[in-house]
């Protein structure tokens, strides 16, 4: 019998797919072998995708490919020794119902991320000890969001408006400043965006800002003008 028809069970690579901007776990994330793998490996898919047919590219769940539980961790099971290249990223959940034949069940499971984050990837080597034990390769892939981030302004407050609220129009996403006017919002929509900024004592401002790829980071920088009297 080939050894890969004997069920081992053995966790060959686990990880965590994390927000980078926050550090929180991000589930439903598609974890994927996007490079170099054991030739034994290729070998395996090979075979598999042969007893698959049509159905092996729609298929979310392979040797090669597997999503985060709600906790962002994930693994791989009964992988052969070598090195493998990974990567994660939030899937284009249109694309996969339609590819899917439990697609409508999954739809209503599954949230829309959209594109609010981008691709994280790592390489990973599984250990071996020499003496015929197989160790297991740990990895963290932390996901940049899309984002904005820059500072809040006005008379007299060059060193910056605390507490001023800034919000993306139309979608929801929102934050404030700090006590320096900092803020940073996270998991925005790539394309054209408008931010709004309300402050107490001052007029609102909005200004546009253009994100052009999933995980892209942009400044933008308010300067805000007191409310007449």
């Amino acid at each position: 019998m080939n050894d890969w028809q004997i069920a081992r069970h053995q966790v060959s690579i686990a990880g965590r797919v994390i927000d980078a901007g926050t550090g929180k776990p991000v589930a439903h994330a598609v974890v994927y072998m996007s490079g170099e793998v054991p030739k034994a490996f290729d070998t395996k898919l090979a075979i598999r995708a042969l007893t698959y047919g049509d159905r092996w590219h729609g298929t979310l769940k392979r040797p090669d490919r597997t999503s985060t539980r709600p906790d962002g961790l994930f693994y791989f099971l009964d992988l052969p020794d070598g090195k493998y290249e990974l990567s994660a990223c939030i899937p284009d959940l249109e694309r996969l119902f339609r590819d899917l034949p439990q697609g409508d069940m999954l739809r209503a499971h599954v949230p829309s991320y959209g594109k609010r984050f981008g691709v994280a990837q790592a390489t990973v080597t599984i250990p071996h000890d020499g003496q015929g034990t197989q160790g297991v390769a740990f990895v963290s892939l932390a996901l940049p969001s899309t984002t904005v981030k820059g500072k809040v302004t006005g008379p007299g407050r060059k060193a910056g408006v605390a507490l001023a609220e800034v919000r993306v129009e139309g979608s929801g996403e929102r934050t404030f400043t700090d006590v320096q006017g900092q803020y940073t919002v996270a998991g925005i929509e790539p394309g054209k965006r408008v931010l709004v900024v309300s402050a107490q004592g001052y007029r609102d401002k909005a200004q546009s800002v253009t994100l052009a790829n999933p995980g892209a980071s942009q400044p933008l920088d308010f300067t805000l003008t007191r409310e007449s009297g």
